[in-house]
């Protein structure tokens, strides 16, 4: 058997954070389908868009909750009480950053379409009760979530590294840290316009036509090359980030001498 892999030893894990977490998995459960219940009940008419409605509403949970559940998947690694116990369990960083990892991604989704798709029944036979009500279903395949998908998988690697890296706070110092990013890149962004664009004034709005009807062709190059690399960034970002959670957790075992 390979001692850095076993897909045997990464079930097992698997099996072993459900059964620690499925009661909170169901409090919390039973918490939102109470939330998007009473919603329902308070907002909808016969004009409402449901559909849409469902769909917000998955992308809104799988957001909160999975960001919140990514920063607090290596909690163990930082609580003294119980980074023995895990970091002994008999499996490799690999193993246990996956576990983690296939929890808040491919796990979490997949229980959230599953579960708006039972709570969207649930409020359809609530709102048949009442006078002059009709509610249409969630469904799970819809194209309309894919993008919401793939934006939380992005934004989830950072809230996993956080997991890892950051001792306490998990979900606020990443938060603060993805604020802090992003306010720089923009003001970054304002500074390089400013000097490309400052002998430029709004006198000269004809020169700017000339020059982009003229130079259409570099400018199309230009627009592929950079939507090029912002979908690799989208891609590469969230592997490192989730590549650098592991090697934390590996360090973690090395000097811990596991």
């Amino acid at each position: 058997m390979n001692e850095n892999f076993s897909i045997e030893r990464t079930w097992w894990l698997l099996r072993a954070d459900f059964a620690s977490g499925y009661r909170s998995l169901l409090m919390v459960s039973g918490t939102l389908a109470g939330a998007i219940l009473l919603i329902s009940l308070l907002s909808f008419d016969g004009d409402t868009d449901v559909p849409a409605f469902f769909v917000s509403a998955f992308g809104a949970i799988l957001f909160v909750w999975g960001a919140i559940a990514s920063s607090h998947a290596f909690r163990e690694l930082h609580d003294k009480t119980r980074n023995e116990a895990w970091l002994l369990t008999p499996a490799s960083a690999i193993e246990k950053t996956l576990a983690r990892l296939l929890t808040t991604t491919v796990g979490l989704t997949v229980y959230l379409l599953i579960f708006t798709t039972v709570v969207s029944v649930v409020v359809a036979g609530a709102h048949i009760l009442l006078p002059n009500r009709s509610l249409g279903l969630f469904n799970p395949t819809d194209p309309d979530l894919l993008p919401q998908i793939g934006a939380y998988l992005f934004l989830q690697s950072f809230f996993f590294l956080g997991a890892a890296w950051f001792r306490k706070r998990h979900f606020i110092k990443t938060a603060l840290a993805l604020t802090l990013t992003a306010i720089g890149l923009i003001l970054l962004l304002l500074l390089i316009l400013s000097v490309v664009f400052e002998p430029v004034g709004l006198g000269d709005l004809d020169i700017l036509v000339d020059v982009a009807t003229g130079s259409y062709e570099e400018l199309t190059r230009l627009f592929v090359t950079l939507r090029t690399i912002f979908l690799i960034l989208l891609v590469l970002l969230p592997v490192a980030c989730w590549t650098i959670a592991w090697l934390r957790v590996r360090e973690t075992q090395v000097s811990d001498g596991v």
